[in-house]
């Protein structure tokens, strides 16, 4: 997300818009009275909750969820009370190991905690507060994590716990109200003076409530009785269907009717951010842009791609600055470091650019509808005289290609405007395309070689991977040592044949900061295989299906909940060729053709057509897959599962060799 927002929000705001909270007295803050939950308490008892049958076959339910943000003011600083209440009931051994420790973070100071359970018997457990560790992130920020180690946990225990805490203010928030196992009882409360006003969007889920609290305070609330567990399903990102709310800052008595961190705002802080450099910084691009050597005079996508590679083969991104000065001095960045060095280098070459701030929608898909900045979370460029991306902080990615999973979605675009002598920004939310399936190939061409005595074959192969195919593997395998690469191809390879005995093996396109779009990633290989035919008394089986490797199937039986989501648009286009051996026929050829479309019949979006090709004794099989939508309606479910199954169906031929003319 954009961290820096707190920063604007300071100069949006001013102590005058909420009441003042107690000063601090010696290391504690001491709480205004008036606080709706200041004392808030678990209830004290003896006895776990009582459950229906249904929720004691799950691993896990949640029998109380609630949390309460308020926000108001600690003299000049704005801050947030916030309350977390959690009562969860474990059935299993599942669950147990789900539950047994409690992960919390510690942002700013800790009011209260207390953690307990109860066993079936009734006996009570309290964590002593010596008893709870506590560990760093792992990503080098200075938010550390609480963690609550439950001893004595068994099937039928209670494990709850209430979590009190005062932190800095945030403008934007977001709250799950949904798990992998059943809730009851969820409750979300976010509470501010009357004199601000808070908006909230629920996804997925009823809208939150409004209502105002004794005159003096405005109140968002969802409350929900049961809430399911979100099942997982295939072919859909199904973390971004989870019941959320999503809430922002949206006006304050100051301001009167202007509302507050609008997309226009979020436009002027990302030009601040990635393109307002300091005349150190901007001497630094100079000189870098000198070392680099990219000529000016070249074509501009030949600049973009030279800039870009010269970027990321020598700037470790991970843990760095922002500011460019030090990012070329150390060599190591930030994403937004990496943004800002590129962003000058562009400008330097005249290179027209916008900065196009995206949300994984594999996570939370970006609304363009409610102006939460909680959604702005990855940096990008936009090249309009080419129409192309590129992601700066993604050393795994080239000019062409971004993360699949910004794409398909909305996103803030941002662009760079003259006024007169000034220079400013304008920002417009816009969509950010997939790339066509064609651009995303994993072609596989087969040539199968019977030994005369049928007790083996030789399989000569070729394997090319593009674009989002290719991502997987590309970029990190000139990191690997050189017995480990070898290994990588193997397995590969060994998806198709799997008791390969290797005659050779090459591959293409290996090195370093290769762009899969251009240079396909690809293996060619030879090898021999005792499997690929099978003897059954005096015929043989050729399973012909297994060299395309492994495929996806979606035999479910229960009815489909979510719309299907790619997470890219890619294609398979398959060639296996082999001679029938002389004295043999095969009578079931025609199971080879296979077809299965989805979409419209002139030109169906996903398909998957087999069929194949005799010229005397020679077979040609020709399979054609491809999935060039990214999402498809759950009303339309079982068109898009015929296709997905037609590729597994085709896994399973075996062609049977008998003996004949």
């Amino acid at each position: 997300m954009i961290r820096q927002f707190t920063l604007l929000g300071a100069a949006l705001l001013s102590a005058a818009a909420l009441p003042a909270l107690a000063q601090k007295t010696g290391a504690k803050t001491k709480l205004p009275a008036d606080l709706t939950y200041a004392d808030y308490k678990w209830p004290e008892r003896k006895a776990r909750l009582p459950i229906t049958a249904a929720d004691e076959s799950q691993p896990a339910v949640i029998l109380r969820d609630f949390t309460a943000h308020e926000y108001a003011y600690a003299g000049e600083r704005p801050v947030t009370y916030t309350v977390e209440h959690r009562i969860i009931r474990v059935n299993t051994d599942d669950g147990i190991e789900r539950y047994n420790k409690i992960y919390l973070p510690i942002e700013g100071e800790v009011v209260q905690l207390r953690a307990r359970t109860i066993s079936p018997r009734g006996q009570v457990v309290e964590v002593a507060e010596k008893d709870m560790k506590e560990l760093k992130d792992g990503d080098g920020s200075p938010r550390n994590y609480r963690i609550i180690a439950l001893e004595g946990v068994e099937k039928g225990s209670e494990v709850e716990y209430v979590y009190a805490r005062v932190s800095g203010a945030d403008y934007f928030g977001r709250e799950w109200l949904q798990n992998t196992v059943p809730a009851h009882d969820v409750d979300f409360e976010l509470i501010a003076p009357r004199s601000v006003t808070y908006e909230a969007r629920t996804y997925h889920g009823p809208e939150a409530k409004v209502d105002t609290l004794s005159g003096s305070k405005r109140r968002l609330r969802v409350q929900l009785t049961d809430v399911p567990a979100l099942r997982d399903e295939a072919f859909a990102h199904t973390a971004a269907q989870r019941m959320r709310v999503e809430f922002k800052l949206a006006y304050s008595a100051q301001r009167g009717r202007t509302r507050l961190f609008t997309w226009n705002d979020a436009s002027q802080l990302v030009y601040q951010q990635v393109w307002e450099l300091s005349k150190d910084e901007k001497k630094a691009v100079e000189k870098f842009d000198k070392q680099l050597g990219v000529a000016a005079s070249l074509p501009v996508e030949e600049q973009i791609r030279a800039l870009e590679q010269a970027v990321k083969s020598t700037i470790n991104v991970g843990g760095g600055s922002y500011q460019v000065a030090q990012v070329v001095g150390t060599r190591t960045a930030s994403e937004l470091g990496m943004a800002r060095l590129l962003a000058g280098l562009l400008r330097a070459h005249d290179i027209l650019h916008e900065v196009v701030v995206v949300s994984d929608r594999s996570e939370v898909p970006f609304d363009a509808e409610f102006d939460t900045w909680n959604q702005l979370d990855h940096y990008a460029f936009y090249f309009p005289t080419t129409k192309q991306y590129l992601a700066p902080g993604r050393p795994d990615y080239r000019y062409g290609m971004i993360p699949a999973e910004w794409t398909a979605s909305k996103a803030l675009s941002v662009k760079l405007v003259q006024l007169g002598a000034a220079e400013s920004a304008v920002g417009t939310v816009r969509e950010v395309p997939a790339l066509a399936a064609d651009l995303s190939p994993s072609d596989l061409d087969i040539s199968v070689t019977f030994a005369p005595a049928l007790d083996k074959a030789t399989v000569a192969l070729t394997h090319l991977m593009g674009g989002y195919q290719a991502q997987a593997i590309q970029p990190f395998f000139p990191l690997l040592p050189a017995d480990k690469r070898t290994e990588a191809l193997q397995a590969l390879v060994k998806s198709s044949v799997p008791d390969a005995t290797f005659k050779s093996l090459d591959v293409k396109n290996g090195e370093a900061g290769r762009n899969a779009l251009q240079h396909p990633f690809t293996i060619a290989a030879t090898v021999e295989s005792a499997a690929v035919l099978d003897r059954a008394g005096p015929k043989y089986l050729f399973k012909v299906g297994e060299l395309i490797g492994p495929q996806s199937s979606l035999y479910q039986q229960e009815e489909r909940k979510l719309d299907v989501e790619n997470s890219y648009n890619h294609r398979f286009n398959r060639t296996i060729t082999f001679d029938i051996p002389e004295g043999y026929r095969i009578r079931n050829l025609a199971d080879l053709n296979i077809k299965a479309d989805a979409g419209p019949a002139d030109k169906p979006v996903y398909y998957f057509h087999s069929g194949y090709q005799q010229q005397g004794r020679k077979v040609t099989v020709q399979i054609e897959e491809s999935y060039n939508q990214i999402y498809w309606p759950k009303k339309d479910f079982e068109a898009f599962r015929n296709v997905i199954n037609a590729s597994a169906n085709f896994n399973k031929v075996v062609l049977v060799l008998e003996k004949g003319a």
